[in-house]
């Protein structure tokens, strides 16, 4: 097979290679993508080869494993749509990228396990340059292919989900190199001991909660071309209200989802008295919403609140993780275009990840959004909280792949910090995640409705949650370590 073909043949394995994460977890199509790699750069020793082999696997998987966000390209009467198709090639380049220095790095090692080693190694410390670089944009980690086998996701816990994609490619890639290498039966091995681990892990803790915390989590399910639409406000504040209020009398605390509440909650309180209906007495609101940053209506934080039953603030977290060309304009004085949030100014980025106290329960570390997706950046480590809560609005996704893996990203963060994650989504996918991962409770995507349950305990900070992302970097250094020796 020529170069040429080589190269469209992984440009295809890539693309079918996204149905490998939530909600298809078609796992053979990555096993094929990654052999078929392995197999080719074993098979090649330029340097430049190796670099479009794997961009042409990458740019693939990335292409077509992030084509949901066109949906909201298309809110707003498609006023975007012209540039669905920069977001296929830009999103492609982004994940090639990636993928071809870490094939780059590899093809200076000697063909077979150095280089599968290497690969391995490079692959990890470019998944956590993927998390940072240009504000970061780590969606959908190799290693999140298993969240729907909880016994072998408890590995994140140690090795964050950063090792756990290094070691995946590391098992498909070994089945490229044949099975008569003691290394093939200490990978296998290990993978075997990881899952027993896990199933044990899993085994051993039984859910508990916490007393006389009854959470309602709300999802109104209103329809992003509704969300920002003067004349539909009264309707959706009316939805929310409503179903916070059925049946809640032993709810003590109600999660309203991202920027529930269109109007500026700091600045009006006239109309914040309207989400007293929403409460019964000695209830707790937790909701999104716009912050006015100072007086002047002009600086906005996207925010979280927490309101008494007399709707007086106690607190509040400002989102700081902020969403390029959604929330704010990048390069702006090049680029003369506008935000796809309909806000005028940019969005005031917050100081950072905290923990707020909530009224009758234990703390909370709020995030807002895909500030979830982040690995060892979702924790305070300086005062842990108690659980996470995620408001989040994935309606501008509409019905697609976006927000079950947003939801399996939120699952893994429970996992690596051993914390209760609780999700409250606008058109979902709401759910109550305990800190093994076990979603205990959830209302599926494009459902109105609420889901009640009590709040999950945590257990003590995992190994991961001490020590964050050195644990996946050592991990790399290790791999690269036996790449370069020369006797095993």
């Amino acid at each position: 097979m020529n170069q040429k073909k080589k190269m469209l043949l992984l440009l295809v394995l890539g693309c079918l290679s996204a149905f490998a994460f939530a909600p298809c977890y078609i796992v053979p199509l990555m096993v094929l993508g990654v052999f078929t790699l392995i197999k080719f750069l074993n098979q090649n020793e330029k340097h430049f080869t190796a670099l479009l082999m794997g961009f042409c696997y990458g740019a693939g998987l990335g292409a077509v494993g992030t084509h949901w966000i066109n949906h909201a390209l298309m809110i707003d009467g498609g006023q975007f749509a012209l540039f669905i198709p920069l977001t296929w090639i830009g999103f492609g380049i982004w994940f090639g990228l990636f993928w071809g220095l870490s094939a780059l790095g590899a093809s200076y090692f000697q063909s077979g396990w150095r280089r599968l080693l290497a690969f391995a190694g490079f692959f990890i410390i470019l998944e956590w340059v993927r998390s940072w670089l240009f504000t970061g944009f780590p969606w959908n980690p190799i290693g999140n292919i298993w969240n729907f086998f909880l016994p072998l996701m408890q590995s994140v816990s140690v090795i964050g989900i950063y090792g756990l994609s290094g070691l995946t490619i590391l098992l498909f890639g070994a089945l490229a190199l044949g099975y008569k290498s003691k290394f093939w039966y200490l990978i296998l091995t290990m993978f075997i001991l990881m899952i027993g681990c896990g199933a044990f892990r899993l085994y051993s803790y039984e859910t508990t909660y916490v007393w006389g915390t009854h959470l309602r989590l709300v999802q109104p399910n209103i329809p992003q071309t509704l969300k920002w639409d003067p004349k539909a406000d009264k309707d959706n504040l009316s939805k929310l209200i409503r179903l916070s209020r059925e049946k809640s009398h032993t709810r003590t605390h109600i999660l309203w989802p991202e920027t529930a509440v269109s109007f500026l909650i700091n600045l009006h309180p006239e109309q914040r008295l309207q989400l007293m209906s929403a409460m019964h007495q000695g209830a707790v609101l937790i909701t999104g919403g716009m912050r006015a940053v100072n007086s002047t209506e002009r600086t906005l934080a996207n925010s979280i609140f927490v309101l008494d039953d007399l709707t007086d603030i106690h607190g509040f977290y400002d989102k700081f993780h902020l969403v390029p060309f959604g929330e704010y304009m990048p390069f702006r004085k090049w680029l003369p275009l506008d935000k796809i949030v309909p806000i005028l100014s940019d969005i005031y980025a917050g100081d950072g990840i905290k923990t707020l106290p909530v009224l009758n329960t234990l703390s909370v570390g709020m995030l807002v959004c895909y500030e979830v997706i982040f690995s060892g950046q979702v924790v305070d480590k300086a005062h842990r909280p108690a659980w996470i809560f995620n408001a989040t609005n994935d309606g501008w996704y509409g019905i697609s792949f976006g927000p079950y893996q947003h939801l399996a990203m939120a699952q893994t963060r429970a996992i690596e910090e051993g914390l209760p994650l609780v999700r409250a989504a606008n058109t979902g996918i709401s759910a109550v995640i305990d800190p093994m991962g076990r979603i205990l409770k959830q209302l599926d995507l494009g459902k109105e409705g609420v889901v009640d349950h009590d709040l999950p305990m945590a257990i003590p900070p995992t190994f991961y949650a001490l020590f964050g992302v050195k644990i996946p970097l050592i991990l790399a250094g290790i791999l690269l370590f036996f790449a370069f020796k020369k006797k095993y």
